[in-house]
């Protein structure tokens, strides 16, 4: 796996924002054939109860924009002072331009800075991290990392199978500065692309464009988004629990030294199952959020530590291990400080 030690930048905010619409699993008498008993049963196991859903014509990138101006206002940063904005997402505005680039000009942030997109998903918040802390590294002095989806838009999941509903939308944005002299931090990234068809949408791309039979009798789309449940499950209690060790093991740090571990909040049943694995306290592992918010795919790092953390990293200098996985497959872990940085909690749009 491939380890990174990035020095002199520092993370001072973070802010995220969710559709004011929230939808309880119990709402839906289509899931597992109306058996309210097994809905239950897999709720009570999973975690989940309720997520966010965004109104048709909005995007993950209205969410990650008004994340950043809350961002901004709180922390009273000008738009110009960034140098930098990544928009990492699944779900971008359109197939081009980046949808970066309009937010750079929505945002106000100048018309000298870099703006691109990356498309990732669960272990996205790790990566684009790592992109953001390299950049701020090489000379830009803020870097503005925008991430969010709106999963809930891969709409033929939610009319063939019942795990969709896990789903929530969020956007994010944090604020990665250059420092003198701050604290390294650590990551573990890996990427195994021999399983790339374990979570997939096969259709709407350049390799299956749309066709008349790719869409419903209500003309939404067939994205034909599917995900093995077992090859998930499997390659994330194998292959988190080594990145994690192996990315403290890394920096120097015991367990015992780590505050909170904060993982992609995928299910109550994987968090649990990694914990084991990974000989973690479970009291250290926030997993609360994704019961609230459903599974906000890339953005459910940031989710967690706004939703559970937000008093904590507010106030106390604090030392996390990170970890996101998922789609690709993929993997990061990392080992960060912070210093009583910006959060802003989970608002609303």
């Amino acid at each position: 796996m491939l380890k990174s030690v990035i020095k002199n930048v520092i993370l001072t905010g973070i802010s995220v924002v969710v559709p004011p619409n929230a939808v309880s699993l119990l709402d839906d008498p289509t899931l597992y054939g109306g058996d309210e008993k097994q809905l239950k049963r897999v709720m009570k196991s999973s975690g989940f109860h309720t997520r966010r859903v965004i109104e048709d014509g909005k995007t993950a990138s209205d969410l990650c924009e008004a994340a950043a101006r809350h961002l901004f206002k709180d922390m009273n940063v000008d738009p110009t002072e960034i140098d930098a904005l990544i928009f990492l997402s699944q779900t971008p505005d359109y197939h081009m331009p980046a949808t970066a680039c309009i937010l750079q000009h929505k945002l106000g942030i100048k018309q000298e800075s870099a703006a691109f997109d990356v498309n990732q998903g669960c272990a996205g918040y790790g990566y684009g991290l790592w992109l953001a802390s390299m950049i701020a590294n090489s000379g830009c002095k803020k870097v503005l990392l925008l991430v969010g989806d709106t999963s809930t838009k891969y709409t033929d999941m939610f009319k063939e199978h019942n795990s969709a509903p896990v789903f929530g939308d969020a956007g994010s944005a944090t604020l990665l500065e250059y420092k003198e002299n701050a604290d390294p931090i650590y990551f573990d990234i890996g990427t195994d692309g021999s399983q790339f068809e374990a979570i997939m949408a096969q259709n709407g791309g350049f390799r299956n464009p749309p066709k008349p039979d790719m869409f419903y009798e209500d003309g939404s789309f067939k994205y034909k988004a599917q995900m093995d449940g077992l090859k998930v499950m499997e390659f994330t209690l194998s292959r988190v629990p080594e990145s994690i060790n192996s990315v403290l093991e890394g920096s120097g740090t015991s367990k015992d030294e780590i505050d909170y571990f904060v993982l992609h909040q995928a299910n109550k049943f994987i968090l649990q199952n990694i914990a084991d694995n990974a000989d973690i306290p479970l009291e250290k592992m926030p997993m609360e959020t994704l019961s609230k918010y459903g599974n906000q795919s890339c953005t459910s790092i940031p989710g967690a530590i706004c939703d559970a953390l937000k008093d904590e990293v507010s106030t106390k200098k604090l030392k996390l291990c990170l970890s996101g996985f998922g789609i690709g497959l993929s993997w990061v872990s990392i080992v960060i400080n912070t210093d009583k940085i910006y959060c802003s909690g989970i608002r609303e749009l």
